[in-house]
């Protein structure tokens, strides 16, 4: 800062001490400082909501002040208005300086008629309003004393008693109302049910009806109670009170903004249920007859063209959709829908390159190419293809294996039909079932340690029932796990751990894979909103009924020479996100896992066992250091190997939103991982007692979210360790923030792209 600017600071901080609290000279002759206002009610009790309704309609707002001071207001006094400052003066005066707000700008009137139109909005039918100025040291407050009255509740509601169309749907409807004898009247549960009749009507055949066109009349005369009646608007026109069927429907499949006028143009080809315009046909007749929900000679159905919209777009094969609807010109009430679709980009590729640091010491770099042709057999089928690889190196820690490579690939199908051709009822529902198709291979090298090849292939179905439920069926899952080249130091660790060694040999996969969704975040302004994430699996259990056995290994099935695993493995994830306020969250996950091996299997593959600890898990963990159960060995921590069996991880976290792209966490983490029973040269790895076997963890985070992306950064440090003797695990005592050697053995810096959960 140069010698001017410091000393422009120096009086400008002068300038606010001596002027912070000696505002009033400044103030304009006969005129004083808004200091705010308060509502008081008497003896009537308002509730609090209706409270905070009623305080926030008041304007404007005062000078804010800190502890009787007014920093802001002295920063505008301490300026010279005759001129526009500019340079470091002009900054302070557009960032921090605040003009007076003065009781002369306040409209008293206005405010009053504001507070009385929400008390009658809230049910309090005849509210009085007044209001009282105190004025002291030039410095004024308003005080707006409230009679609110009786607040009235519901006795009766009646509606429209004609024998119009119109009239008999809405009152067959009314057992649907939540408008019931003795709520409160109130102006936001009048309005909600005029959507809720209106959205009944669009879905009824009724297009050109609009929820302004009803209107409530309310009796008021009974003591504390009112009537309602609902009756239409004297503008309402005549055709908002029919009903309109769908004439036709047009399908424009090659439609651009640019072309629209020779494109409207084209002759379409009539099929049994559209009208297809297309010149270049790009999409088969049939992927319209599964999407596309509107028909000819139905009634006009709101629902069903919201429907049809989301399914087209959740085809991944738009970029726009629109649907358009033009009434008969012959005067019969009748539609024409027109549905214009615009392709995306048929084929596109896209480079990829990241960095990455990691809970093992460990920092790794990733590339891929990853390739998609939508559309590929003109039914909006998707073909995905990636090829990948990535390289680790070790920046610090005790671990042996100081490098690491692999390499990548896999080419997926997606088709928006059930193969073979079956039926299951989803109109209702925005995304239509999909038969996938997927094929990967992966090759990693770890020179230290050993070469790991793996061919995977699996096929089955997605679909979605509303928006909420998702299923995702694997009918087949092959995966084909080949370890080779394994080193002498990675082979001492395999005979040391002979449940690390039988579940690293090599193995085929060969299964079903189920999984359940149950989402309900897609619900915006909800207080409480959660994930339920089932999913079950199983290998070699109807196979190896049709092998037979190995003559040279007794009761193993093979298939070319490879055993078959066999076990059944089932994990359950369930997250909960309490919304506190509007910037405070309160999110808990709670997983809980278990693989059983049986047949012949000893032991699950080592990548169907379960892990716990890294940057999404138990965060004061490095990832595979921790258990399984009591057991602990320095030599197990850095060789991060560790698995097992059964899993049990809680995780709260509370999340704050701080500025625009900064959010604050503090969070807490508890878990482990066990084997059934203890694993040979595991002592305390069995189920002996789960939660006096519990890891915790706790500490604080950063995230920078960007939508697009968010980046985190979670320090954390262990509050409980379990292979401590019974009695002395919880480590609080142990805490010194201060000792270096303690940082370095126990804080651990998560970085993640994301969030945990």
């Amino acid at each position: 800062m140069t010698k001017m600017n410091f000393h422009i600071v120096v009086i400008f901080v002068i300038s606010v001490l001596l002027g912070g609290c000696n505002v009033e000279k400044y103030l304009p002759k006969e005129q004083d400082l808004y200091k705010g206002a308060a509502i008081s009610s008497g003896k009537v009790k308002i509730p609090g909501n209706i409270r905070d309704e009623l305080e926030g309609t008041l304007g404007p707002k005062s000078n804010s002040n800190i502890f009787g001071m007014y920093p802001k207001l002295a920063i505008y006094n301490s300026m010279d208005h005759t001129k526009e400052p500019k340079g470091f003066i002009g900054k302070m005066k557009k960032k921090y300086a605040e003009a007076p707000v003065l009781l002369s700008q306040v409209a008293i009137e206005d405010n009053k008629k504001r507070l009385a139109n929400i008390l009658f909005a809230r049910g309090y039918l005849q509210p009085e309003v007044k209001h009282s100025v105190r004025t002291k040291d030039r410095k004024a407050t308003i005080t707006y004393e409230l009679n609110p009255g009786q607040r009235y509740t519901i006795r009766n509601l009646f509606y429209p008693d004609d024998t119009t169309v119109i009239s008999h749907m809405i009152r067959k409807d009314s057992i649907n109302t939540k408008i019931t004898r003795g709520r409160y009247f109130d102006f936001d549960m009048l309005k909600d049910e005029r959507d809720r009749i209106d959205n009944h009507l669009k879905d009824s055949g009724f297009y050109f009806f609009i929820p302004e066109y009803l209107i409530y009349k309310a009796d008021s005369l009974h003591q504390g109670t009112t009537d309602l009646y609902l009756s239409y608007v004297k503008e309402m026109p005549d055709n908002a009170k029919h009903q309109w069927l769908i004439k036709s429907v047009s399908i424009y499949g090659n439609y651009t903004l640019e072309k629209d006028s020779i494109i409207r143009k084209q002759e379409g080809k009539k099929t049994r249920e559209f009208v297809v315009v297309d010149k270049q046909e790009r999409y088969r007749d049939d992927l319209y007859k599964r999407t596309v929900l509107i028909r000819e000679g139905q009634l006009y159905n709101k629902s069903l063209q919201n429907l049809t919209i989301e399914r087209l777009m959740n085809l991944q094969n738009f970029r726009f959709v629109r649907s358009v609807y033009f009434p008969d010109t012959s005067g019969k009430k009748e539609l024409a829908s027109h549905i214009f679709l615009t392709p995306a980009k048929k084929r596109s590729m896209r480079f990829e390159i990241s960095g990455e640091s990691k809970s093992n010491n460990f920092l790794g770099t990733a590339l891929s190419i990853k390739y998609k042709n939508l559309n590929l057999f003109r039914g909006a089928e998707i073909l995905e293809a990636t090829i990948g690889g990535g390289y680790d190196f070790q920046v610090g820690g005790k671990q042996q294996n100081a490098s690491a490579y692999s390499v990548n690939g896999d080419v997926s199908l997606f088709v928006p039909k059930l193969l073979p051709v079956f039926t299951i009822n989803t109109r209702k529902n925005p995304v239509v079932p999909r038969t996938f198709f997927s094929l990967g291979a992966e090759y990693i090298r770890r020179p230290e340690q050993y070469t790991l090849r793996s061919l995977k292939f699996a096929t089955g179905y997605y679909w979605k029932l509303g928006k909420s439920i998702e299923h995702n069926l694997r009918v087949l899952q092959i995966n084909s796990i080949s370890p080779s080249d394994i080193t002498p130091y990675f082979d001492s660790i395999l005979n040391q751990d002979p449940t690390l060694k039988a579940s690293f040999e090599k193995q085929l996969v060969v299964g079903p894979r189920y999984q359940f969704i149950y989402n309900t975040t897609h619900r915006a302004n909800r207080r409480f909103n959660y994930i339920a994430d089932l999913q079950v699996g199983s290998s070699g259990n109807l196979l190896t009924r049709l092998l037979p056995a190995d003559v040279d290994t007794p009761g193993a099935k093979q298939i070319g020479g490879v055993p078959v695993s066999q076990f059944l493995r089932g994990q359950a994830d369930l997250r909960g996100y309490l919304h506190l306020s509007e910037k405070l969250t309160w999110v808990n996950r709670l997983i809980i896992g278990g693989v059983y091996s049986y047949g012949n299997s000893v032991i699950a593959p080592y990548n169907e066992q379960f892990a716990i600890g890294g940057s999404s898990s138990i965060r004061a963990f490095r990832l595979r250091t921790l258990g399984p159960g009591s057991y602990y060995s320095p030599e197990a921590v850095f060789q991060a190997n560790e698995a097992g069996e059964f899993k049990l991880e809680m995780n709260s976290e509370w999340r704050y939103h701080v500025w625009k792209y900064l959010n604050l966490a503090v969070f807490a983490d508890a878990g482990n991982i066990w084997y059934f029973k203890d694993a040979p040269g595991k002592p305390g790895s069995g189920i002996n007692g789960v939660f006096s076997e519990m890891a915790m963890g706790g500490g604080i985070g950063v995230r920078l979210d960007f939508s697009i992306m968010a980046l985190r950064f979670d320090l954390s440090f262990p509050l409980r360790k379990p292979w401590y003797p019974e009695g002395e695990r919880w480590v609080l005592d142990e805490f010194n923030f201060g000792n270096k050697t303690w940082r370095n053995d126990n804080m651990i810096l998560n970085i993640g792209i994301g969030y945990p959960f």
